[in-house]
């Protein structure tokens, strides 16, 4: 058996000096493909591998102390490893461990657990004709390669995460809403969760308990955007020199995907089919990226420009073929205008400038074909084509607040008389229906949402209670009426809705806890 141990010895060490090399070669950041300094690099190179050389050789001559020379190379292996781990542990978070440090302290501890076997084995190797020994060696060989894989996947990204997927749904419905979880964005409803995105990552609450179904959290990246896209969460956290993007099955948080990409603070996540959107807003917005939800690949980038010049993101809206980019550009005077890219590679299809260009800001809205862009004071409506973009039937805005609901446009407006909804044909500008709103003069529409049949607008009053009015999108029949807890004026709020549920969320301003209510 010695001699078995000692050839398994030896292919441990063979692989533990080729790591080291490997990883001294390779970076030890992302950001910046940085690697230690050349004095670093030489001790843990003498420690390791040439070390290792040496007494190899010196073994061959003094057979009698290669247990002594095993020792004495095991410890300095170990202390490579050391020096690798205390250098890696130095690489900040934000710019990203990169496989070098991980694979040159794998590297050194498996030299060093070879030395250890070869110290336990007798001199002499088995006969190269009994193919046990070398079958029992390579499996050692291949084992211990699959666990160096999992230790350098740790060090580089499993011990800045914190991650659970989701297990068996709750029975019965005991939400005991409102419930406060940590958390800046309600990012949508899937199923029967709700996700939300907080600075440190993604959480998924039950509707039907209120318990956390699963979470995805990181100690080490900000979070920064996320939206629900192919039944994805595709999570933005924000690094040194762009951004990390993971893609997390949004029933069961199992993760799809997560890359790096070169890119500057992102604000938004929509979906176009199978491709997340990821975009910047505001002034000087930046590259707008196209993500494959399902393995993460960069299908495109493309820069909002014209003239010469950078143009600002207003809004962002898609259907499966086509991206609508709001833009307010500025190289040639003030021009408000919508471009129409291809979800599949971002080619310009169609472009349209407003004739008001005046505050607010340009706003697009997506239908099942096409899109409807509002501008200007008063609002006012044009509906275009996703595909060719021609323009078809225009329309004075309805009120102050727009849902989009497959083909319609629901429209929120407040009146002292007579609050009332209005859905609106998105292709030919007709009213589908209005109903009034009674007990909500004083209220204004702050949020809303729309999805399978149903519509949500949330109304505020002037003393900040908060009202949540559901509507069938059909024929504006009543669905819901509910006032939602809100101990201050809760500035910031949004809807959510999918599959009849509804999810409110409140935050305060500047606070890092979302209070939510769930339908």
């Amino acid at each position: 058996m010695n001699p078995v141990v000692r050839l398994c010895g030896l292919a441990v060490l063979a692989l533990g000096t080729v790591a080291t090399v490997v990883g001294l070669v390779l970076p030890w950041t992302l950001a910046d493909n940085r690697h230690p300094d050349l004095v670093t690099i030489a001790g843990i190179a003498f420690l390791g591998p040439l070390l290792s050389g040496l007494c190899l050789a010196y073994g061959r001559t003094d057979p009698r102390r290669f247990r002594l020379i095993a020792g004495v190379a095991a410890v300095a292996g170990i202390a490579a490893a050391l020096i690798a781990v205390g250098l890696v542990r130095l690489v900040s978070p934000a710019v990203g461990v990169a496989v070098g440090g991980p694979l040159t302290v794998a590297g050194a501890v498996c030299a060093a657990l070879g030395w250890v076997l070869l110290a336990a084995g007798r001199p002499g190797l088995p006969p190269l004709t009994e193919p046990r020994p070398w079958l029992v060696a390579g499996l050692a060989a291949a084992l211990l390669i699959v666990g160096a894989g999992f230790a350098i996947d740790w060090a580089r990204e499993g011990r800045f995460v914190d991650a659970t997927i989701a297990g068996k749904p709750p029975a019965g419905r005991d939400g005991g809403w409102p419930r406060s979880y940590a958390g800046t964005q309600l990012v949508g409803v899937h199923g029967g969760v709700a996700i939300v995105r907080g600075a440190d990552g993604i959480r998924a609450i039950w509707l039907d308990s209120g318990e956390t179904a699963w979470r995805y959290l990181r100690s080490d990246l900000p979070g920064e955007a996320a939206g629900l896209v192919d039944g994805a969460v595709v999570a933005v956290f924000g690094t040194v020199d762009g951004i990390l993007v993971t893609g997390l099955d949004a029933a069961t948080g199992q993760e799809r995907f997560s890359r790096r990409y070169a890119s500057g603070k992102i604000a938004t996540v929509r979906a176009a089919g199978q491709i997340a959107v990821v975009s910047s807003a505001g002034v000087g917005a930046g590259d707008l990226l196209g993500i494959n939800a399902r393995d993460g690949s960069l299908r495109w980038r493309w820069t909002p420009a014209r003239n010469g010049g950078p143009c600002d993101v207003t809004d962002l809206a898609a259907t499966a073929e086509t991206v609508a980019v709001a833009m307010r550009c500025r190289a040639e005077g003030v021009d408000d205008m919508a471009v129409g890219l291809t979800a599949s590679g971002a080619e310009e299809r169609w472009s349209w400038h407003a004739i008001q260009r005046t505050n607010p800001e340009l706003r697009v809205f997506a239908s099942e074909n096409g899109f409807v862009t509002v501008t200007g004071v008063p609002h006012r409506a044009v509906y275009m084509d996703a595909v060719t973009g021609s323009v078809g039937a225009r329309h004075d805005a309805a009120g102050a607040l727009a849902v989009p609901s497959g083909t319609t446009l629901i429209y929120a407006e407040p009146s002292g008389d007579r609050a009332h909804l209005t859905a609106v044909d998105m292709r030919t500008g007709g009213v589908k229906w209005e109903v009034g709103l009674p007990g909500l003069g004083s209220y204004q529409p702050v949020a809303g949402a729309a999805a399978d049949g149903h519509a949500y607008v949330l109304w505020r009053s002037p003393d900040g209670a908060l009202r949540l009015i559901g509507a069938d999108s059909e024929n504006g029949a009543a669905t819901d009426d509910r006032r939602i807890s809100c101990t201050t004026r809760c500035p910031e709020t949004s809807v959510s809705t999918a599959s009849g549920r509804a999810v409110v969320a409140t935050r305060e301003e500047k606070s890092t806890t979302l209070s939510l209510t769930a339908t």
